[in-house]
């Protein structure tokens, strides 16, 4: 009977994890700078740059959108490690604006345009 339990609890914990895998966040900018060249040949909904969220005391908060509208990549970045010339309070979702402007990894997190 235990040996059952175990197997059931087992396989109920393994099942709750199922297919789903956890998203990265903490990203370097060597990684979003060798990541967003890349996303923006393969993915049909990328928008020319990611959008900056605003920073906290330890990060920027930046996020881009794949595959829909509903599947986003979230994107953190040490502040130690990027200096933005422009940098704002992180917003939260109760402002009702997701971010301030959109920048360029590739050129050096350089902003492009506001966000509308």
């Amino acid at each position: 009977m235990r040996a059952l339990f175990f197997i059931a609890l087992v396989w109920l914990v393994s099942g709750c994890a199922g297919p789903f895998e956890m998203r990265k966040t903490k990203w370097t900018v060597r990684e979003v700078r060798d990541w967003y060249p890349e996303y923006r040949k393969t993915e049909p909904y990328a928008w020319d740059g990611i959008l900056y969220q605003g920073s906290d005391p330890r990060h920027h908060h930046f996020t881009a959108r794949v595959l829909s509208v509903d599947n986003w990549v979230i994107i953190q970045i040490k502040r130690e490690d990027l200096a933005l010339l422009d940098e704002r309070p992180y917003l939260t979702i109760s402002t009702g604006t997701p971010g301030y402007y959109y920048v360029d990894p590739t050129r050096d997190f350089t902003r492009i345009r506001d966000y509308k």
